[in-house]
């Protein structure tokens, strides 16, 4: 770390005084350094707690349960970076422009942690290791621990730029980065971009229509970019401290461990973009439209590697092991116009967007197929694969007349006691896909799926905002929205805001219209099933938590986002108080949801990154200001 700080304070400074000294026309260089300095501490106390259970006696938590001890940590955090670069801009001949940038960053983090625990100590009310008394056996009991961590980034970059008029614009960019993440050999590359764009607008033969068509811009760009987010030190098999449960001479030994083992050419992951662009404006610039066509490979993906047997005793280490493919397209429509209105101008603009993209495996490695592996060829990002449900049984006699068996995803049924084992009424039925009258999962295997199939896609589609803006007479006003139009997704287990009591059956979180959403005979056209808790608790052979199309939910929305209205004082009122300007204003963020989810207490924005929902939905938040300005 030492040498990389002296290397930059040497280079920078020789490039300083190079640039005093001879003062390049059109040089500039620019150079920073950035350090932090993080820490942290934690302490944790607890001690011994009486409690009573009946009257007249007396009991204490202790050991396994609660125990008088002290925990102490700190975690220290140390960065440093270092950017310089220099940019040098000159019309060589008439009308044919340059700019080129080059440059150097430098980065590194260091984290130290240190833990301590301490028991039994001699005050209840003082804090400190010191105090660390002895405990049952005579010993004073002291634990420690620890850890420490250190990456480093260093990479070149550069960038040309040319265009003729204003007319042809080239540019072409390039950066050689290194990472302390992936062992020596591995550590470097290099990621070119280059982009074109030719603004035909401007030619001679778009003279006649330039009035109404006032701008076409062509666009063209590739570029790579790197990605060395992974662990620390992967690339290195490391081996953890502990100890035995078993006495050998009578204490118990310290183990070292090694991990399973791993890559050893892990390396950078690379994002490849291509993209095609075209920007118009019409009517004297107040229609204007804007579209981007893109493919986007990710090669080499940073994932779990290659199939292994399951005699290999090890999970695959993580490998540069997967490619996959996204096609999207953005859209942009924006208007702006300004008329008089009541001998005032009124100025409005309205802009609305699109955008869509679908993403695909292209390689991996697993020949079979297999869904115990996380990707597989040909796969579509985000495919939800699970039952088809035939409805609720009807009466206790159609459930035992089902030929099929259910038994793989009826657990909690199949281990009631007495005449509540077994299906009944108002139980879902799931469909026998594979006309083999047993509901399984087949081989596990995309061409043996058992009784599922492809019902759904979690990943976003659709995405859509609108935004309209107005000025007049000092109040303005602006509203946005912005949603999705399709999105799937599977409550996951233990989901109480979705499932309730069906999940754990003691919980008090109960929505005010849930009671109505049950299965009974009084009801046997309910969304639910009959009431049966800890079927959609943990576990994949349960009820509820088989993923299955009856309660796959569409999170697609449409939110109110922002809304903002402000009225600003004329200024011949505000000056004679000596303001310059004074506007007072409401705005309201998340004011309304329009969802398809079958839930008013779940937030589908929550639900897309969150399957259990364990998480605070997006606040309603509204906020009256003034500003003021002298």
């Amino acid at each position: 770390m030492k040498k990389y700080l002296f290397a930059y304070a040497v280079l920078a400074t020789a490039l300083l005084f190079f640039t005093c000294r001879h003062s390049v026309k059109g040089l500039e260089i620019k150079g920073n350094f950035t350090y932090m300095f993080n820490t942290t501490r934690y302490t944790n106390r607890q001690v011994n707690t009486e409690y009573s259970q009946y009257p007249g006696e007396i009991n204490t938590l202790t050991s396994g349960k609660m125990e008088d001890k002290l925990y102490e940590k700190s975690m220290t955090h140390t960065y440093y970076q270092a950017n310089l670069y220099g940019t040098f801009e000159r019309t060589f001949v008439r009308d044919h422009n340059f700019k080129a940038m080059v440059g150097f960053n430098w980065e590194t983090k260091f984290l130290k942690d240190v833990a301590a625990t301490g028991y039994n100590l001699l005050s209840e009310t003082l804090n400190d290791l010191n105090l660390v008394g002895q405990g049952a056996d005579g010993e004073k009991r002291m634990e420690v621990g620890g850890g420490q961590n250190e990456y480093a980034l260093m990479g070149f970059f550069g960038r040309l730029n040319y265009d003729y008029k204003g007319k042809y614009l080239v540019e072409a960019s390039g950066r050689y980065d290194g990472t302390s993440r992936f062992k020596r050999g591995q550590r470097w590359g290099f990621f070119p971009s280059f982009s074109l764009g030719w603004r035909v607008s401007e030619e001679a033969f778009f003279d006649g229509i330039r009035d109404q068509f006032n701008n076409l811009k062509l666009r063209f760009s590739y570029g790579q970019l790197g990605n060395q987010n992974v662990g620390y030190y992967d690339y290195i098999r490391k081996i953890s401290i502990g100890s035995q449960n078993y006495l050998f001479g009578g204490d118990k030994p310290t183990t070292a461990t090694i991990s399973a083992p791993v890559a050893s050419d892990l390396s950078w992951e690379r994002s490849i973009h291509k993209n095609l662009g075209v920007d118009m404006s019409f009517l004297n610039n107040r229609l204007a439209f804007s579209a981007d066509f893109y493919i986007r490979d990710t090669k080499d993906m940073l994932t779990a590697g290659i199939a292994l047997p399951a005699t290999y005793g090890a999970d695959s280490p993580k490998m540069n092991s997967a490619d996959l493919r996204t096609k999207g397209y953005e859209l942009s429509l924006n208007w702006r116009d300004e008329f008089q209105l009541l001998r005032r101008p009124f100025s409005y603009s309205v802009t609305l967007t699109f955008n869509d993209y679908v993403s695909n495996i292209t390689k991996f490695d697993n020949p079979d197929r297999s869904f115990a592996k996380k990707y597989y060829e040909g796969m579509r990002w985000g495919e939800i694969w699970g039952y088809r449900i035939d409805g609720l049984f009807a009466s206790d006699e159609e459930a035992r007349n089902y030929p099929v068996d259910q038994t793989t995803v009826n657990e909690i049924i199949n281990a009631s006691a007495g005449a509540e084992k077994g299906l009944h009424a108002g139980d879902l039925k799931f469909r026998d896909l594979d006309d083999n009258n047993v509901i399984s999962i087949g081989k596990n295997t995309v061409d043996d799926p058992g009784d599922r199939e492809i019902i759904g896609n979690s990943q976003p589609r659709y995405h859509y905002g609108a935004t309209l803006a107005l000025q007049w007479a000092g109040i303005d006003f602006s509203i946005f929205f912005q949603g999705i139009g399709r999105q799937d997704w599977y409550p996951a287990a233990n989901a109480l805001a979705f499932w309730g009591p069906y999940a754990r059956p003691y919980a008090t979180y109960l929505p005010k219209n849930f009671h109505t959403q049950i299965w009974s005979e009084e009801n046997p056209n309910s969304y639910f099933p009959r009431p049966r808790g800890y079927t959609a608790l943990q576990g994949t052979n349960r009820e509820l938590t088989a993923v299955n199309d009856r309660y796959l939910q569409n999170i697609g929305y449409c939110r109110l986002k922002n809304l903002t209205v402000g009225y600003t004082l004329p200024r011949q009122w505000t000056r004679k108080a000596l303001i310059e300007s004074l506007r007072i204003y409401f705005t309201g963020e998340n004011l309304f949801t329009w969802s398809g989810i079958r839930s008013d207490y779940i937030d589908p924005e929550m639900a897309a990154t969150n399957g259990n929902l364990r998480l605070y939905p997006w606040q309603r938040t509204y906020m009256f200001g003034v500003d003021v300005t002298f």
